[in-house]
């Protein structure tokens, strides 16, 4: 019985490989035999937007022998070019906003097999809050785009009526764009929940979720479900097959998000949320699996001595294993010899270190992602990034996400992006140099 199940699954995966190459026309299949040497299923490194910046970052774990990643995103015509932006990431394709030109123009790009599709305008007056990729190689080539309405301003004109109207809406307007159609088309999709408030209260939230750092609020692909963390302290959960969606308050409210910066992302369980407030980090987990969904606390620690213990760093140690991707200013051949990185055992602070007191003050923690994959988070100091581990509490030093010749008094980190690379996908147009 054992034997026959293991034919029929290896049927499965070469039907399967048959099919995404069918799909994708010439865009076939690399002739590796294991599903994970295409499909998403490591960290490559993390895409960053930067406040005043005119493009993003990849800060890059050492190569390996990977294939050479598009970090610069010298494939898409024209890019960089003004003021470029990363609007979201999902299982290995980038949604790219090339706002140089005028109008601006959207992309779908795969910095891993160097290929783009242009889309095109959605030819729609709504304002929108975020536009966010679905793509699921698993299951199909096929990518989608959602836009999210913005919460209603208080207008001139505008009546009291508006500031009293339940939100979420009963019924949810998005505008989704379909590879395959190559079509916008607004979609209702009906609400299965209690409203989170009104028009009014979801205003108190400001529109970017922090004072300092990312501008847009993030949303994960999860089990065919695209979760979207949305203005009004609420997580949006979309059933993508039934046009559906509830509407879940996150574990801090509006009037909290004040005072710590909140972050949605996914890791090895499912959906998290996250809050950092000086030194004190806490992270919860959405269970679903009874009938209440509900945030469960995960993890709660105050980093106050690994802050201490970063600012400590000499000049010589802020090089870590990562690193910017910039070609104009790192050759080809730096980057492509880089051995193999240990990830599991190198770098790790040593927790248990005497330090004074007096280094935890005046620097603080931003929260920069989840890994997809284990139950790891990415916090910065500055530029300096780690790799904070939930299990043991314990911290990888990955490098300076510096930029080259970047500074100025607004210098952040704007949104972030983890990057799991994928060898596969639909996109028509090739470009390498």
């Amino acid at each position: 019985m054992d034997r026959i199940l293991s034919r029929i699954l290896a049927a499965c995966r070469s039907f399967r490989r048959a099919m995404c190459a069918a799909i994708a026309g010439s865009h076939r299949l690399p002739p590796q035999s294991d599903d994970n040497d295409v499909l998403p299923h490591s960290v490559r490194g993390i895409f960053s937007n930067y406040s005043d910046n005119g493009r993003p970052y990849l800060f890059a774990r050492p190569r390996g022998t990977g294939p050479e990643v598009d970090g610069t995103f010298s494939s898409i015509p024209g890019a960089p070019d003004g003021w470029d932006t990363i609007l979201d990431h999902c299982n290995g394709l980038i949604l790219y906003d090339n706002d140089g030109v005028i109008p601006s123009k959207l992309y779908v790009c795969n910095p891993a097999t160097w290929r783009w599709a242009l889309l095109p305008p959605p030819h729609d007056g709504t304002r929108y809050a975020g536009s966010y990729l679905v793509f699921d190689p698993t299951v199909s080539l096929e990518y989608k785009i959602f836009m999210i309405p913005e919460v209603p301003e208080n207008e001139k004109g505008q009546t009291a009526d508006m500031d009293l109207m339940e939100w979420p809406p009963l019924h949810q307007k998005l505008l989704v764009f379909s590879s395959t159609t190559q079509r916008w088309v607004e979609t209702a999709f009906l609400r299965e929940s209690h409203p989170c408030g009104t028009v009014a209260e979801a205003r108190l939230d400001p529109v970017e979720p922090m004072f300092w750092g990312p501008e847009r609020r993030y949303a994960e692909y999860w089990r065919g479900a695209l979760y979207v963390h949305c203005r009004g302290a609420y997580v949006m959960r979309l059933s993508l097959s039934e046009d559906k969606f509830q509407a879940i308050k996150t574990p801090t409210n509006i009037e909290e998000n004040k005072y710590i910066q909140p972050f949605f992302g996914r890791s090895e369980k499912g959906v998290y949320y996250a809050t950092v407030k000086d030194h004190e980090l806490r992270i919860w987990i959405l269970d679903e699996r009874g009938e209440q969904t509900e945030w469960v606390l995960k993890h709660h620690a105050n980093l106050g001595k690994l802050c201490g213990l970063m600012k400590t760093l000499r000049h010589e140690e802020i090089l870590g294993p990562w690193s910017i991707v910039d070609y104009s200013s790192v050759s080809d051949e730096k980057y492509e010899v880089v051995s193999e990185w240990e990830s599991d055992e190198d770098y790790f602070y040593d927790m248990q270190a005497d330090i004074d007191s007096k280094w935890y003050g005046g620097m603080k923690f931003n929260f920069i992602g989840f890994h997809p994959y284990k139950e790891i988070v990415y916090l910065s100091q500055g530029f300096r990034i780690v790799a904070y581990h939930l299990s043991s509490s314990r911290a990888q030093y990955l490098g300076s996400a510096w930029p080259p010749g970047y500074g100025g008094h607004c210098a952040s980190f704007g949104e972030s992006f983890v990057y799991t690379s994928c060898l596969i996908d639909s996109l028509p147009n090739k470009s390498k140099v």
